[in-house]
Order: C-alpha cells, then structure tokens, then sequence
C-alpha cells in the first residue's frame, strides 16, 4: 500500500494516532489525494503588518485636511484684511476710526482703507443738499385730507371751521396777536462731519433739525403782524427793520443747530404757502382783491397823467413844472426872482437853452404847448400880415375915392351886398317887376337842417375847446415830484 493509501482506523483527529486506541476496522480504510494549496492560520501574522495601509491612509488625510485648513484659515484672514477696504460715494465724505479714535477725516469719495471692525472702521457722512418739508406743523387738517394736501386758496375757504383744534391744526402766533399758516421746506448740508458724527445721531438728526425750524419759524412769526407774514411786505406803520419770515426763522435755527455743535448748516429756507386762518380766509381774499384793484386804478391814472403831461410838453414837462412852481412860490413871497424865473419859462417853453441854478438846461419841447406856441406865433404874424394887407386896400381906395368917389361907394355897396346875400342865413326869392304882390312862406327845411347842424358842431367844438383849456389850466400843485415820476 503506498504512503497516502494509508488506512483510517477509526481515530479521532485528535487522537495523535496513540497505539492505546483500538484499531478500526480494515474494510472502512478513506483513501486521501495529495494537497493542492496549503493555508496558514491568521494569528500568526503580524497586527502590525496588517495595520500599516490603514495608518497610511489615515495620515494621507489628516494631512490633506491639515492643508484645507491652512488655507482657510490664510483665506479667512485676508478677507477679515480685506474688508476694511470700503468705497465712499460721491456726495459723501469719511471719518477713520482706530479703537474708536478718529485717525482721519474729511476723506474724500473713492476707495478708502481702515482696519476691520470691530478694531476700526470708516464712518460715511453724506454731504449733500437735502430737503425737509414742514408741511403739517404749521398748517391745519382740512376735511378729507391732511395737512400736506397742496390746497387752493377756493378749496380751504370752503373747508373753513369756526375753531381751531390745537391737536391737529398747526398756526403761527404772530405779534398783533393773530394766526398764520404756512408751509415750508428747509434745505440743508452737513459742512462739519466731524462735529455731526461726534454730536449727532442718525436717528436724531431729522427730529433736530425739525426742532430748530420750528423754534426758528415761531420766533420769527412773532416778529411781524399777520399781514406782514401774509403779504411779505412791512407795514405802513412799522418802526425799524423788516425781519423777513424766511431770513429770521433760518437766522434763528442755524443759531440752535451751531449752538448743539450740528455741523449742519441751513442753505435755504422757504416759505411755500402763506395763508390767514381758515375762518378768515374769504374776508382776507376779498381785501387783497380791493387793494389789488385800487393798486390797479392808481397805476392806471400815474400812466395816464404821465402821458397827458407829455402830451402838454413832452420831455420838458419836469423842467417847465419845476419852474412854474418856483415862480409862483417867488410871486408869493414877493421875491426878485419871479422876473428872471418868468423869463427862463419863456425860454422852456419855446424850445431855449438856457441856465438854471448854475447848470445848461436844454428843454425839449414838443405836445400841445408846441402847437399852441405854434399857433399863436402863426396868427400873430396873420393879424400883422392882415392888418398891413388893410392898411394897404385902404390907402388904395382912398386914393380912389378921392379921385372917383361914387364908383368906390358903388363898388362897396356891391360887394358888401354880395356878402350879405351869401350868408347861410339869408334865403333869396326872385319876384316879378311891376306887380305888388303878398307871399306868405315858411322857412328851406333843408336849410333848417343845415344850419341846425351846423350850430350843432360848433357847440360840440367850443364844448371840446373849453375842456382843453380846463386841463391845461390845473393847478401845478398837482403835478409835484412830474421829474421823478418821468425817469422812474
């Protein structure tokens, strides 16, 4: 029997094959085959051989983590560096700050860089104009809407209420006691940014300066009476100064605002809408529009009297006015120089240079006084040239007369006939010679008509002619300071 044909006795494996046992019996005799692959048993490797990937492994990645958080934490610093790299706008300007000390101000737009909060920062403080409205402070609610409405003058007289409710109707007390409404909008601009980020805050900024308006608009309304405020015009019967609404309230908040140390400065306030009380506001329309009418009328007659003065005299009315006054007050006290002021009125009035109190006065005449000179000059020289015209026909027909005196009566009883038959007023009837005859006749009515309207014209031309001469002839004492009225 070969080596592997050895026969199984029956023994347990792990018997060890002691001889002690009892035999098995032959016939059950297993047959073994040769081995092909041999294992070994797993504890006798080494854990430490076994365990060498794995650390690997693991040191690979705490080592790849390790990187990660380098680099993170690298990234993280610069952009904790990087965010103290802020831009300022245009219309703004900065303030730097080191653990709350200012390092530097008044920085101008552009990209600015300070260390990162909360170690520093950079402040920005917007430079600009801007415009606060006070619309309901001083105006009152009207019905279905509020105080902010832009109203007409019709809409909050129809909206009128007997009172006042303190509540929700705002109104300036002026100085005689009386009530105003108003609107206004106040510009302003922050020039100190340092003083406005070290004393003001964000939040309060808009309640200061709405403060400082209101203080600034009180203290001025009570200044002026409540047509001043209304009508922006200083009384008749005002003593002193004009504080205007606009300029004494402004003055009176900038003293507030650079008292707190604002650093705000006021650039313009106005003064949008200028209402009475809503009560008054019909009776307060209703004057404006009188003296609107008779400021209208007193416009009229300054226009129309300059116009006929210069239709009198033209350019030289002042002069001509200004020397008939003195003239008359030299007639009245009896004074030398009425002689001479007479003469230099002549002298005007014809057009004349001449001098007056030390200076050249070369009047330019023109109007109806140069028509009337005219005038007068023309038949001056008529009257003359007539009467020597007279003088002459009459040495003529004496010397006819005495030469021939019946054809000279006949010739101007002709004549004279002649002129009496051709008046208007003479009507001529041709009768038959030889004959008596009784005519009873009524007067042309075509003739009637005629010299009716004729006498017609001529009383509307004298009527005319009379009213002329009433203007010309007003006292002078109504055309005092013409001089200043005619270079304004």
């Amino acid at each position: 029997m070969a080596e592997n044909d050895i026969p199984n006795q029956g023994l347990s494996p792990a018997s060890g094959g002691n001889s002690a046992e009892p035999q098995a019996n032959p016939a059950m005799v297993i047959r073994r085959r040769g081995t092909s692959i041999s294992l070994r048993d797993g504890q006798a490797e080494s854990a430490s051989t076994l365990m060498d990937p794995a650390n690997k492994s693991l040191a690979d990645a705490l080592k790849i983590t390790y990187r990660i958080l380098q680099v993170g934490m690298v990234a993280v610093v610069g952009v904790f560096a990087l965010s103290g790299l802020q831009s300022i706008q245009t219309g703004e300007r900065g303030i730097r700050l080191l653990a709350g000390a200012v390092q530097a101000d008044d920085l101008p737009p552009g990209f600015q860089f300070s260390v990162p909060r909360p170690i520093g920062e950079i402040v920005k403080i917007k430079t600009g104009v801007e415009t606060m409205a006070l619309s309901s402070q001083f105006f009152p609610g009207v019905a279905g809407g509020s105080g902010n409405e832009k109203l007409g003058v019709q809409e909050l007289a129809g909206s009128s209420r007997p009172q006042l409710n303190p509540a929700t109707d705002g109104a300036m007390l002026s100085a005689d006691l009386s009530l105003a409404h108003g609107r206004f909008t106040v510009q302003y601009q922050r020039t100190d940014i340092r003083s406005n980020a070290r004393n003001i805050t964000p939040e309060a900024e808009n309640n200061l300066i709405v403060a400082a308006a209101i203080r600034g608009i009180t203290q001025a309304a009570a200044r002026l009476s409540v047509d001043e405020i209304i009508k922006n015009q200083p009384d008749a019967t005002r003593v002193g100064d004009f504080p205007a609404l606009d300029i004494e309230a402004r003055r009176v908040a900038q003293e507030m605002l650079d008292k707190l140390g604002s650093g705000i400065e006021i650039v313009q306030f106005n003064v949008e809408d200028r209402q009475p009380p809503l009560f008054l506001i019909s009776a307060f329309a209703s004057v404006q529009t009188r003296q609107s009418d008779a400021s209208r009328e007193i416009q009229k007659a300054q226009t129309e009297r300059t116009e006929r003065l210069a239709a009198v005299a033209g350019e030289a009315t002042p002069v001509l006015l200004a020397l008939i006054d003195r003239y008359e007050q030299a007639l009245t006290t009896l004074s030398p120089e009425a002689e001479s002021l007479l003469l230099q009125v002549d002298l005007a009035m014809e057009g004349k240079a001449f001098t007056l109190d030390g200076k050249a006065v070369d009047p330019r005449i023109s109007g109806r006084v140069a028509g009337t000179l005219s005038e007068a000059q023309q038949y001056r020289s008529s009257v003359v040239s007539r009467a020597q015209a007279d003088a002459r026909v009459f040495e003529a027909k004496l010397q006819a007369f005495r030469a021939n005196p019946s054809v000279v009566i006949a010739g101007d009883w002709s004549e004279a006939l002649a002129v009496f038959l051709n008046r208007d007023s003479v009507q001529v009837f041709m009768l038959p010679g030889g004959k008596l005859i009784d005519l009873v006749l009524n007067r042309d009515p075509e003739l009637a008509k005629l010299q009716e309207r004729m006498r017609t014209e001529a009383a509307a031309k004298q009527i005319e002619q009379d009213r002329l001469k009433k203007v010309d002839n007003l006292p002078t004492e109504n055309y005092k300071n013409i001089g200043t009225t005619t270079s304004q």
